[in-house]
């Protein structure tokens, strides 16, 4: 048994240069069929935010306010219209469903999110084979963090972070990923979601 290791490959504070290099990476998958899992999260502090982010969110997706489990929103229709009443249940954290549709709605997100911090992540098929390496089936994947360098939204920076994620140990594959896609190892490897 073994894990995903995310390599950061980009920091940057453009979100436009975040996403193409996101595109770029997924574009050297071993197969885009069946389309990318997606999970994500972005964190959630003001009511404005919270109508903001909903009408982007693909459908299925959720709003959760603290350690509650029961999602307190599922649809825009739902979303509390008395901003009073939607300001008592913040901060809270918009989920992205597994099956949302990659590459339809991350570019909308990523804006309307704005400075809040979050991430997304795609689970790919596969890597392709590399010198000296057969393809890799297992832990395959790309992850964006969104104002901030990992997962932990309670420390947010000014910037985003791209991963390339491979199985544990396996730098050199994702340092071929990335020279292949235009970037560079810029860190330490960290587990991924």
């Amino acid at each position: 048994m073994g894990s995903s290791y995310a390599y950061p490959v980009l920091e940057t504070t453009d979100p436009a240069e975040a996403l193409a290099a996101v595109g770029r990476l997924m574009d050297l998958a071993v197969s885009r069929t069946p389309a990318p899992l997606i999970a994500g999260e972005v964190l959630v502090r003001t009511a404005e935010s919270a109508r903001r982010i909903a009408v982007v969110l693909p459908l299925g997706s959720v709003f959760r306010s603290g350690e509650d489990e029961r999602p307190f929103w599922t649809a825009p229709h739902a979303l509390a219209q008395d901003l009073e009443s939607l300001e008592a249940l913040l901060p809270a954290t918009a989920e992205l469903p597994e099956d949302a549709p990659a590459g339809t709605f991350e570019a909308a997100l990523v804006a309307a999110a704005g400075p809040a911090p979050g991430w997304i992540h795609w689970e790919l098929a596969g890597w392709p084979a590399m010198p000296g390496r057969e393809a890799e089936g297992q832990y395959c994947g790309v992850q964006l963090c969104l104002n901030s360098r990992d997962l932990r939204p309670d420390r947010p920076v000014t910037g985003h972070m791209l991963y390339v994620c491979t199985r544990q140990d396996d730098q050199e594959r994702a340092e071929w990923l990335a020279s292949r896609a235009g970037l560079r190892l810029v860190g330490p490897a960290s587990p991924s979601v």
